[in-house]
Order: structure tokens, then sequence, then C-alpha cells
């Protein structure tokens, strides 16, 4: 088999190019997508810490099972609220709520937990997590990687890779006061001298095969 086309195969040894976009928002939107130019380009290369057993099945069947173990809290839950109503005070006295509410959050946490995970392993997408760590769910398994990114092509400054807003909506609250609510990310990347200079990056850059 030939090696280099293996490589260029498996994005978690080359390095990647991508290009600054200009987006255009209109009425009450705010977007702040302001790359220098097209032709610029910056680049990163993903390396892989960490590669997880948890297949697009196994997130699947983790994701139903928890949603089951759930079913057995909240039911708990909805029958002494019933109960409350229909006067029976002791039996809400007697009743360990916080116990049952406690362990419904921690179900709730891990269904979105797993949830999400099963979303990138079936989208095959790379998401930014923090310190320019990514989870990668190329290839049907979740991959950490830690993203080494080149200089700011424009300025020679340290860049970093995360989720940027670039688009905002302003909503006026009844004191008259106005607050800008993020209505969107996109990973990218962006230097830490001048956060003008940073670059949107495909999330499913690798190709599918």
């Amino acid at each position: 088999m030939d090696k280099s086309k293996n490589r260029n195969e498996n994005n978690f040894n080359d390095a990647m190019n991508f290009y600054g976009t200009t987006q255009i928002a209109t009425g009450d939107i705010i977007n702040n997508n302001n790359s220098d130019s097209s032709t610029i380009k910056a680049t990163y290369t993903p390396e892989p810490k960490w590669r997880s057993p948890f297949t697009l099945a196994v997130l699947t069947w983790i994701s139903f099972i928890i949603a089951v173990l759930g079913i057995f809290p909240l039911g708990k839950l909805v029958v002494n609220v019933w109960k409350l109503f229909k006067g029976n005070i002791q039996a809400i006295v007697d009743f360990p709520t916080q116990t049952y509410l406690i362990i419904l959050t921690i179900l709730i946490f891990l269904f979105i937990l797993f949830f999400s995970l099963r979303r990138i392993v079936k989208k095959q997408i790379r998401v930014p997590l923090i310190l320019n760590y990514a989870i990668n769910g190329f290839g049907g398994y979740i991959v950490l990687e830690k993203i080494h990114i080149a200089k700011c092509p424009i300025c020679g400054g340290k860049m970093k890779y995360y989720n940027k807003p670039v688009e905002w909506r302003e909503v006026m609250h009844s004191d008259g006061s106005i607050k800008r609510e993020v209505i969107r990310k996109i990973p990218a990347l962006e230097c830490k001298r001048n956060h003008e200079h940073f670059f949107g990056v495909d999330p499913a850059e690798d190709k599918i095969k």
C-alpha cells in the first residue's frame, strides 16, 4: 500500500489548511466573522492522545440504558407530587426527595454527555474543547486530540482553537437595557494577539470514505 496515500487519508498526521470566511447578516443579527482574506491560510495538526472503545452502537446503548434508569427516580418524584396534591403530607415527609433529585440530575447529565458523544461519532466531526484539545468522531470512535497550531499567518502571533461566537442577537429587557445573546458559534483558529485574525475550521474536514 502507498504509505503517502495512507497518510493523506489519515488526517491525524497531516497539517490541514483552512481559509478565512466572510458572512453577511441582516436585521438584528450581528455577525463578527472578520477574517482578513480568503487567500491567507492558517494551519493546524491534530495529534491523537486517546482513543475510546465507545463506538456508535455502544454510545447508543449507553444512552438508552441511562434514559430507562432515569424513568425510576422521575416516576417516584411524580408519584409523590401527586400524593402532595391529594393531601398526603406524611408520604412527602417520609420520601427522600433530595436523594431522588440528585440521582435524576446525575442521570440527566450522563444522558446529555453520552448523547452528545453519540452525535459526534454519528456525524464523524471534530469538536473543540479547551486548551487546544478536541474530540473527533472520525472513523466511528471517540478520539481525544491535541491541536497543534502554526503561528498566525497575518502577524505571527500564537493561535488558539475554540468555538468562536460569530452571530449575536440584541435582546431588550424591560428596564430598557440591551444584552447581546450569542446565537451561533463556529470552530475557529484565532490569534491571541488580535482576535480579528481568525479562520473558520470545517468540523467535517475529514472526508468519509
